[in-house]
């Protein structure tokens, strides 16, 4: 696996319950098309997030698309606690199915704090997005506020 620095993350709320994320690493763009319809995929993220921040060893998801979607696993590197391996794994499985393939769509690793710190801007962006009422129209019910603002609290003392 390549080392580098030049890793990415852009996260986007559409309106009527929709989401992509695009990951840029190894010199790729991948796209993932999240629904909101079966949980919710911010709270998800958040969640996993406040675990590697917590200093647990590893944390997974699940980010629906319409069928399919992408598992996504954040492990520890045992000797490089600061480092991380995120592999995202798709499958084609509908909601509700038993999951039987996985095929790995990337694997990378980034530090701990380069990954919380995109990933807290890239909430930070939707969240301040939302505050413009046009913006918010069919948008609003999609963004955990109240998940993003304890989140935030935490980052920020992380950061610090």
């Amino acid at each position: 696996m390549k080392k580098t620095d030049d890793i990415d993350l852009f996260l986007t709320l559409h309106e009527h319950g929709w989401s992509t994320c695009w990951i840029y690493a190894n010199n790729k763009t991948i796209e993932l098309t999240i629904s909101h319809v079966f949980g919710d995929p911010y709270v998800d993220f958040i969640t996993s997030l406040n675990q590697l921040i917590d200093k647990h060893n590893e944390t997974s998801f699940i980010w629906y698309g319409e069928p399919g979607g992408e598992k996504i696993e954040i492990k520890r590197i045992r000797d490089r606690q600061h480092m991380l391996t995120v592999k995202v794994d798709g499958f084609c499985e509908s909601f509700g199915d038993p999951i039987k393939n996985y095929e790995t769509t990337i694997t990378f690793e980034i530090k701990e704090k380069q990954l919380i710190t995109i990933a807290y801007f890239q909430l930070k962006k939707i969240e301040a997005l939302l505050k413009e009422k046009s913006f918010a129209v069919d948008r609003k019910s999609d963004f955990p506020f109240e998940h993003f603002l304890k989140f935030e609290n935490k980052v920020k003392n992380y950061l610090s």
